[in-house]
């Protein structure tokens, strides 16, 4: 009789146990098909079984050739469930769309406002059996994850999601900082010098004045000269201050430290994969000087910086009324802004979100893309995603010109070099041979900000200046802006195209 009972709780115990797992974390798997589009629209570039729905792909790809933005992603499956009403939670960034058993209706759906970084959550009463779970999500820009949970009601009355603790803050979940609202703080730009190595070792590749810390380089390198991984970057500033406490917030992928005014406040130098780290600085009034170092190890590399005081998020004042010609974004929750009206082999100038509008100045031969005024940056966005207003008779500035090309490049008088030959607003090649330095101001002397390889296009920004013996041409190169030589003793070492 005791051997009965003591078999009897054991078998009680353990079903107790398992009314506190959700189902959500039940072993079954997925069947997650991904499209480079954030539509759903064929083809597939890949289809695989995963595990549980639990994914944080920060500023990455989900697998070998799929976007790191702009993608989309179904995730089907047919658990079991018994009688009742089910509890389901998620969270996001960008959108998702919940569908659960027939007939075939979303029961959550968040496509036309995004929720992100927050937990939504539906109750649906289900009948016992298997039952079709279909869940599809969208990722526009930025960071990107997704996580899936449900609960049964009989057994749970309050259930919470194991991933409560990442709301607001998907890269690392929970504390006070992690979470709080910072103003930002501080105005002076940032001088940043580049290492082709992960030790911030010997001379910078290129020293660059940045506005800030963050940036995104994806699988990519900072410029030519800077290799894809293992390499590092530090940037010094010194900003005037107020008295406060102030928090300091920084997201790395991979090794961070930060130092203000000989003090380091975080220091984590080894490789991670987005992690969150934040720090309490006290500072008097008067300046301060900062420096923040990052190296990049190997895969996908991105760093954002926080600084400022603790508060309440500042509303941003409403946008002046438009007239003239405009556009509204309609099809997305971020849209990226480029340099020239391509989404392939293009700069990311900036970022604009669903329904704020902007002047248009420009389009392309057949309208698919619109050059717009960003409060003072002229970069293109994709038609597909806004709605445009008043836009006829727009002209054609195809190329990402700022300014309508002239036909013949400007007169300028430098005896020991060939005639230039570039136009401002078109762009230009690198000929066969030497890399061409990119320097910070239009002589030999001024610092080196990357190089222009072999066969290396660029877009001309100002007419040319003569120093050194040779014509300098402003030119962007994937992002880099600074002064290049057109040629010497006789030879072209950039070509118009």
């Amino acid at each position: 009789m005791k051997v009965r009972v003591w078999v009897l709780l054991v078998v009680l115990a353990a079903l107790g146990a398992l009314t506190v797992l959700p189902v959500g974390a039940q072993s079954f798997s997925w069947v997650a098909e991904y499209y480079n589009n954030t539509n759903l629209t064929d083809p597939k570039v890949l289809t695989r079984t995963e595990g549980a729905l639990a994914f944080n792909w920060a500023a990455g790809s989900p697998g070998t050739g799929v976007n790191t933005d702009n993608f989309s992603v179904r995730f089907a499956s047919d658990p079991f469930f018994q009688a009742g009403t089910y509890r389901f939670f998620i969270l996001a960034d960008d959108a998702v769309r919940l569908a659960v058993g027939f007939p075939f209706q979303p029961q959550l759906d968040t496509i036309a406002s995004p929720k992100v970084g927050q937990i939504v959550s539906v109750d649906i009463a289900l009948p016992a059996g298997v039952s079709h779970v279909q869940l599809d999500y969208q990722e526009f820009s930025g960071n990107a994850y997704v996580y899936l949970e449900w609960f049964n009601l009989a057994q749970n009355r309050n259930p919470q999601p194991s991933f409560q603790a990442l709301a607001l803050n998907p890269g690392q979940g929970g504390g006070s900082t992690t979470n709080t609202p910072i103003i930002p703080a501080g105005t002076a730009p940032w001088t940043a010098q580049y290492y082709a190595n992960a030790i911030l070792s010997g001379s910078p590749t290129a020293i660059l004045s940045e506005a800030t810390p963050t940036r995104d380089w994806g699988a990519g390198s900072p410029f030519a000269s800077i290799p894809a991984d293992n390499w590092s970057v530090r940037w010094t500033s010194t900003q005037t201050l107020p008295a406060g406490n102030y928090l300091v917030r920084v997201r790395a992928d991979d090794g961070i430290r930060v130092v203000i005014n000989g003090i380091t406040y975080i220091n984590q130098w080894a490789a991670s994969t987005g992690q969150t780290y934040t720090a309490t600085v006290p500072l008097n009034a008067g300046q301060h000087v900062f420096l923040v170092e990052f190296y990049e190890a190997g895969g996908n590399a991105s760093l954002s910086y926080e600084f400022g005081l603790p508060g309440a998020v500042i509303q941003p004042t409403q946008p002046p009324i438009l007239t003239g010609a405009y556009i509204t974004v309609t099809g997305a929750f971020r849209l990226n802004v480029r340099n020239l009206p391509s989404a392939i082999n293009t700069t990311i100038l900036t970022k604009i979100n669903r329904n704020e509008s902007y002047s248009i100045v420009g389009r392309n031969s057949n309208s698919s893309w619109w050059q717009i005024n960003v409060n003072g940056t002229i970069g293109w966005v994709n038609a597909r995603f806004v709605t445009a207003f008043n836009a006829t008779n727009i002209p054609i500035t195809d190329g990402g010109a700022q300014v309508v090309p002239t036909s013949t490049p400007p007169t300028v008088t430098c005896n020991t070099a060939p005639p230039p030959r570039l136009v401002v607003g078109r762009t230009g090649r690198v000929t066969p041979g030497l890399p061409n330095n990119i320097r910070q101001s239009p002589t030999s002397n001024s610092a080196l900000l990357g190089q222009i390889p072999t066969g290396g296009v660029f877009t001309v920004l100002a007419a040319p200046v003569c120093a050194n013996g040779f014509y300098w041409w402003q030119v962007n190169y994937n992002g880099i802006v600074g002064w290049t030589p057109e040629g010497g003793s006789g030879q072209y070492w950039i070509e118009p195209l």
